[in-house]
């Protein structure tokens, strides 16, 4: 049994070190004198069409083509100086690129946040590839490459060459039959060559971020933000780089300046990274880009994650076609004796707005007051009747387009915790600094059935709550809470422990542990309670496998 698996073994070995067969048939995408074929043809042959083996079946996110390269340098000893290992990714970016609606089922996973996303498979493929692939990548990495059905397979063979302890490690079930097996739907799920992405290819324009951009966020457990991008060329580091200045308002009144990089992939896939400042540190943020719209969406992320500053965020360009893309609250409640706030952010609005010009479609939400801020957004006041129904209620500015409904609620039913199941790290030194979860805490409207946990909930704003820690009981004498009781202040939790042997811990165990987290919202009927569950586990050491 052990000769036969190693001679298996060893045969797939030997296939990830010969050149694949196949190819598209199509001529290369990159140009003669590209940096690509400069830097990667020595090993990387071309084929009668000028086409890079290997190379031109794949197409990935710019994420991955950075791990790649990476791979190449530090197992394969590519020859690649520093100062080409980004012109390298980038072009491999611009012609081998995932297209826009392709990136944004795996937009998840190109934030480098400690996230609380939860993976679920949607069909019974994606099942057998959770059981297979998922114990040690997330899915979203492996949805992050496009291959071709040969390339597919070279994927499994460089498995079982460089990491030949899969198969042991998977051994409650056959690996090497079942990875064989999934190679065709693999390439059928994620095809390298498809006429959508030919479609994309051939129609994609080049980019031009120069100017001011109008921007809108949230920050959990700080709140709504207004403020402008604005880009320069950084004409020194080359085409797509771009000088940037990040100016942000809180709705508290806080304000910060930011400054820093950002580099275009693509011509829709934008990265930057942000000199630190006093309440935030280090930033870095991925964004992709609506070539129609001109706006771009993603999140941004404090690079030391022991506080888990991160912020969802969408800016648009200020000559854009006029547009409002967020309202804020999201939500407001019905049979408020005064009037209350509503911000419109947006790009090319009515210059002297008035009452009139704004329609609601329901009668019962009147616009009372509104006047236009500095940074060209609408501020109003709004009346919401007793008689108001609740749930989403569509806005009207003239002729410009809203994104986003305003949720109308009589009151709240529940409060949700999110995340529902939060996952902190703790620190093992200065290279691994802790990494905590910020819960929130939101408020819940039944809906129109009335009944909790149906798809007709409507989700509120965050709602002011009294936090706590308790044990969630596992096993008989469950000690996690003991080592890992810390401060919950606005539902931020940060690990004090470390990645090291607890003397006084049974079997002198670490720091790490499941328990729960607590809150209470006190409302003018019964008190509203939730929990959640906090894991905290070790550090996350090999980042670059997700």
């Amino acid at each position: 049994m052990k000769m036969r698996f190693m001679a298996h073994v060893g045969v797939l070995s030997l296939c990830i070190l010969c050149m694949s067969a196949g190819g598209v048939g199509a001529a290369s995408a990159f140009p003669s004198d590209s940096v690509v074929k400069q830097k990667c043809a020595a090993c990387h042959k071309t084929d009668q069409q000028g086409r890079m083996d290997v190379i031109e079946e794949t197409r990935k996110s710019p994420e991955e083509w950075k791990v790649v390269v990476d791979r190449m340098i530090r197992l394969n000893s590519a020859p690649l100086p520093d100062d080409d290992f980004y012109p390298v990714v980038k072009e491999l970016s611009n012609h081998l690129i995932l297209s826009p609606k392709e990136m944004s089922s795996v937009a998840y996973i190109n934030s480098d946040e400690n996230s609380q996303y939860r993976e679920i498979p949607k069909s019974k493929l994606e099942e057998r590839l959770y059981v297979a692939c998922v114990r040690c990548h997330t899915f979203g990495k492996i949805a992050s490459h496009r291959n071709t059905e040969a390339q597919w397979a070279e994927v499994r063979n460089l498995h079982l060459g460089y990491y030949p302890t899969t198969v042991p490690q998977m051994r409650e079930m056959d690996w090497v039959k079942e990875s064989e097996a999934l190679v065709k739907p693999l390439a059928e799920l994620f095809p390298f060559d498809s006429p959508e992405w030919k479609q994309w290819m051939n129609t994609r324009q080049d980019q031009d971020l120069t100017g001011q951009w109008q921007m809108a966020g949230y920050q959990p457990g700080v709140g709504y933000y207004t403020g402008a991008v604005t880009f320069a060329p950084d004409i020194e580091s080359g085409p797509d780089e771009y000088k940037i200045t990040r100016r942000v308002r809180y709705e508290n009144g806080m304000q910060i300046v930011q400054e820093g990089r950002a580099t275009l992939y693509g011509q829709y896939h934008l990265r930057y990274a942000l000199a630190p400042t006093g309440f935030s540190g280090r930033i870095e943020g991925v964004f992709d880009l609506d070539a129609e719209s001109m706006g771009f969406s993603g999140k941004w992320w404090a690079v030391i994650q022991d506080a888990n500053v991160f912020g969802s965020e969408k800016f648009y360009k200020s000559n854009a076609s006029a547009r409002i893309f967020a309202l804020f609250p999201a939500a407001l409640q019905s049979g408020i004796a005064s009037d209350q706030n509503l911000t419109f952010v947006g790009v090319n609005l009515p210059n002297d707005p008035a009452t009139q010009d704004i329609k609601s479609s329901d009668s019962n939400v009147q616009i009372t007051a509104v006047s236009k801020d500095d940074d060209g957004n609408l501020k109003c006041r709004v009346k919401i009747g007793h008689n108001a129904v609740s749930g989403k209620v569509s806005l009207s500015v003239q002729d410009v387009a809203i994104d986003n409904h305003l949720v109308v609620y009589d009151e709240i039913d529940a409060i949700r915790i999110q995340p529902a199941i939060g996952r902190a790290r703790v620190s093992c030194g200065a290279a691994y600094p802790p990494q905590g979860v910020q819960f929130v805490a939101r408020g819940i409207h039944n809906g129109a059935d009335g009944k909790p946990g149906t798809v007709d909930d409507l989700v509120l704003e965050p709602v002011n709550v009294t936090w706590w820690l308790e044990e969630e009981k596992t096993r008989e004498n469950d000690d996690d809470m003991k080592y890992l009781a810390a401060p919950i202040a606005n539902g931020l939790y940060t690990p004090v422990t470390t990645y090291a042997p607890i003397e006084t811990r049974r079997q002198h165990r670490e720091g790490v542990g499941l328990i729960a987290v607590g809150a209470e919202f006190i409302t003018g009927g019964a008190p509203l309670k939730d929990r959640a569950r906090l894991v905290v586990t070790v550090p996350d050491f090999i980042p670059q496998v997700k």
